[in-house]
């Protein structure tokens, strides 16, 4: 363990599970504090709980990214036990609804409202924390639909994960001078509990054959691209995305959901 971000404080959204769940882990994992932070404030006890069990520093928060009352309870969590915000993972995200023609507007108003709209509450209320204790990195968790789009999902979650990649580029642009950097990451399809459920092994099976690198990707896999961007390592690094996905973009249509 090298201890990349050794005395930083991390907040990670959606992270009781899933991917948000590896990239708490893996920052936990290298010295960061970690705040978990999810509308389900029962597993992210029980994620903080397992990190605490292992040796790390982790706190968990109950929080509706759409609501910005929430997010303000947060910062003031965060505050009164940590001296300072260095890390913020938007991560929290939503998928709803199906063909274009089918898709209602309560489906494409929930989508935008989660994956969009409450990154940017999240990050206009904590990324002035991370500017008062001198500077920090955001990162974005976009998708591989974010620079295609989604084959077997519908469209409120492309154009959301489009808007992701807008909003970073944006957002980078505005926070350099206050030593902030942005990036995104686009994972492509990662074999979490959502994707399991949503899959036949006959889907994955598919899937990992038209994969160049033969398999699914892992929450790990994305949590190490987070790692490089909050790095050191990429201290001269924002504005950018980093596609992750095995290579998957290559293979033409995607035949499962990512």
């Amino acid at each position: 363990m090298s201890e990349r971000v050794s005395g930083r404080t991390a907040i990670v959204t959606g992270a009781a599970n899933g991917i948000g769940r590896g990239i708490a882990t893996r920052l936990a994992e290298e010295g960061a504090s970690v705040v978990i932070a999810d509308i389900d404030r029962k597993a992210a006890e029980a994620t903080a709980e397992t990190l605490r069990a292992d040796g790390s520093d982790a706190v968990a928060v109950g929080c509706d990214v759409t609501d910005r009352s929430d997010i303000g309870a947060v910062v003031e969590t965060v505050r009164s036990r940590f001296e300072s915000v260095d890390i913020l993972v938007n991560n929290a995200g939503v998928i709803r609804g199906g063909t274009f023609l089918e898709l209602s507007a309560e489906e494409w108003e929930t989508v935008l409202d989660v994956n969009l709209t409450g990154m940017f509450n999240c990050s206009s209320q904590i990324a002035p924390v991370i500017r008062d204790t001198g500077g920090g990195s955001v990162v974005n968790i976009s998708s591989i639909a974010g620079v295609d789009m989604s084959y077997a999902g519908p469209a409120n979650y492309t154009a959301s994960k489009w808007g992701v990649i807008g909003l970073t580029r944006h957002m980078a642009w505005d926070l350099a001078e206050h030593d902030i950097r942005v990036n995104a990451v686009c994972p492509g399809g990662t074999l979490t509990p959502l994707i399991r459920e949503r899959t036949t092994p006959e889907d994955r099976e598919r899937a990992r054959r038209v994969i160049p690198l033969g398999r699914y990707g892992r929450p790990e896999d994305v949590a190490n691209a987070v790692l490089f961007f909050v790095s050191d390592e990429a201290s001269y690094v924002t504005g950018s995305k980093l596609v992750v996905d095995g290579g998957r973009r290559f293979a033409g249509r995607y035949e499962v959901l990512e």
